[in-house]
């Protein structure tokens, strides 16, 4: 029921390797005949996954009161260390939750800000995360600074330019996505350089990122860290977790205790009382299946299948693609882009229904666009399969 984490593999896979994908690929339940290409918006949890829920709900049913202790000796015992350890942190820095949008309460509502300062964002983030920032403006008179970055992204040091200059003597925070929900890659240790060297504090959306990226948060140097791990990692849906830099714990407020009750670790930004132990238990499961893949082989696998969507994206009439080829300023796995004739606010369109093509809008930025997110389970026939349906939207917009 409760799965052992192994250790992550070393061997490299080819991302070519399609008899070893496919093998991957048999893990995972999609309906017969579907292609799933919006991995960005939820991830495709596999069996093994869908496996370990299902039984911890019923070894709860079971017996509750032995697997309250059982998942919870689990949790702290395995997963908490092991997936600190897999997130290049200390256990003590990992709060649990149960998605990125949580974990950016609690950045925006623990931080030790007053009326008049003020925190610099860019225009590229995600409304689940302006959303408690707005709240605080409200709350507090704190001023957010909004950087335009424009899209398509230009360069990493116009990213990095644009916002050295929008800090002053007043900035006390600089808040920016990792991966932005478009799949713009943003120089995240470079910014965390930048604004480390002002003495300023750096909280990052990295919903995007983990699972995706070989993401380790003390190379990067960030203060604060949210990621929804039902996205990439393909945990199951409802998971995620907060980073607190240990040097940041003393001074970061928490929501749910009198500073008498408080300890000297995450776990205080945890959410008290009952929360569905099996779905947390199964990040285990989650955590396993990718070490046994190796993420050192997952970047390379969804560079080489988003390389090949943009390449025969860039083929569609009519159809502008707004993702860079530039892997420095674009995610491995979302590629966004425009289509004459054709907006995201009618989305769903008709022919992707019938195709039984999953994909997303991208009503932002300025476009009204269309997002494609490829995990390491697609394949280039899915990938065809999309396109071909694109082309038929083309024509059918055209009569």
């Amino acid at each position: 029921m409760l799965t052992h984490i192994s250790p992550p593999q070393t061997h490299c896979i080819d991302p070519h390797d399609e008899a070893y994908w496919a093998q991957v690929r048999a893990q995972f339940m999609l309906e017969r005949g579907h292609a799933y290409l919006n991995n960005a918006s939820l991830g495709m949890p596999p069996k093994p996954v869908q496996d370990a829920v299902a039984q911890g709900f019923s070894r709860l049913s079971e017996n509750p009161t032995s697997a309250k202790k059982e998942f919870a000796a689990y949790i702290e015992g395995e997963l908490r260390p092991v997936l600190a350890q897999f997130l290049g942190a200390d256990t003590e820095e990992i709060a649990l939750a149960r998605n990125a949008t949580e974990g950016m309460y609690h950045m925006v509502n623990g931080l030790d800000l007053k009326a008049g300062d003020r925190v610099v964002i860019t225009s590229q983030e995600h409304p689940g995360a302006m959303r408690p920032w707005a709240v605080r403006v409200e709350r507090d008179d704190i001023e957010l600074k909004t950087v335009d970055v424009p899209s398509p992204l230009i360069s990493e040091d116009d990213i990095i330019n644009r916002i050295a200059g929008a800090i002053d003597e007043r900035t006390k925070v600089l808040f920016f996505c990792h991966v932005t929900r478009g799949g713009y890659l943003y120089p995240v240790k470079k910014l965390c350089t930048l604004a480390r060297e002002r003495g300023i504090i750096t909280a990052v959306d990295g919903a995007q990122a983990v699972g995706m990226l070989d993401v380790d948060l003390h190379d990067i140097g960030c203060d604060l860290y949210a990621n929804s791990l039902h996205k990439w990692f393909l945990g199951p849906s409802g998971t995620g977790f907060l980073y607190v830099r240990r040097a940041l714990l003393p001074v970061f407020k928490t929501l749910y205790h009198p500073s008498g009750e408080t300890g000297d670790d995450a776990l205080r930004y945890e959410i008290p009382g009952t929360y569905d132990l099996p779905v947390r238990a199964a990040l285990g499961a989650a955590l396993d299946f990718l070490n046994r893949i190796g993420i050192h082989n997952i970047e390379p696998r969804l560079r080489m299948l988003s390389d090949y969507l943009k390449q025969a994206l860039m083929k569609v009439p009519r159809l502008r693609l707004l993702t860079s080829l530039s892997h420095d300023i674009s995610s491995p796995g979302s590629t966004i882009y425009e289509m004459e004739g054709l907006d995201s606010t009618s989305w769903p369109g008709p022919i992707m229904q019938e195709d039984k093509i999953h994909i997303d809008d991208h009503n932002k930025d300025g476009h009204k666009a269309m997002r494609i997110s490829t995990h390491y389970y697609n394949t280039i026939d899915e990938i065809d399969r999309c396109v071909v349906s694109l082309r038929k939207m083309v024509e059918r917009a055209g009569r």
